[in-house]
């Protein structure tokens, strides 16, 4: 009787753990309050360097995600970046970013999210947001290109706080 009761219990515990990590990625949700992230940007012809980003999020009235940052690239001045995105059908986030030159695309794909913009300077950047398990830290994977080709490349981990 007590191992049935103990498989029951594991059961319910994997299924629970099953059906949060099959729920889609909310960024919404993830970036309202604060986030810190750490990385490395691989740049084609220069040399690795750190980085680090604070940022705050929150969510005004008509439903915009409003998120602050504070980035800091080894080497490189401190920048300021102002996001703002709103969902706009299921899974689909449109917006804007200070750094960008036209709308930021923003899709949800299974457990990650997928970020599209082009640079003032013409790069163009396609991130990938995966959520790590707990659902207080994930990954950001960022391809940078100019005219086709990959100049660099970010890896990092950004916690909520």
């Amino acid at each position: 009787m007590i191992r049935a009761g103990v498989g029951a219990f594991a059961l319910t515990l994997a299924t629970a753990a099953w059906a949060e990590e099959s729920k889609p990625f909310d960024p919404v949700a993830f970036f309202t309050g604060t986030t810190h992230g750490r990385g490395t940007l691989n740049e084609l012809l220069g040399k690795t360097k750190k980085t680090s980003a604070q940022s705050v999020g929150r969510v005004d009235k008509d439903g915009w995600l409003i998120l602050d940052q504070k980035v800091d690239v080894q080497g490189d001045p401190l920048r300021l970046r102002h996001w703002r995105l709103k969902q706009v059908s299921p899974g689909r986030f449109t917006g804007t970013l200070s750094e960008a030159k036209g709308p930021v695309d923003v899709a949800v794909v299974g457990q990650s999210i997928r970020i599209r913009y082009v640079m003032k300077d013409g790069i163009k950047v396609d991130q990938t947001l995966t959520p790590l398990p707990g659902g207080k830290a994930l990954d950001n994977h960022s391809t940078f290109r100019k005219f086709g080709m990959k100049v660099a490349t970010l890896v990092e981990r950004i916690e909520k706080r």
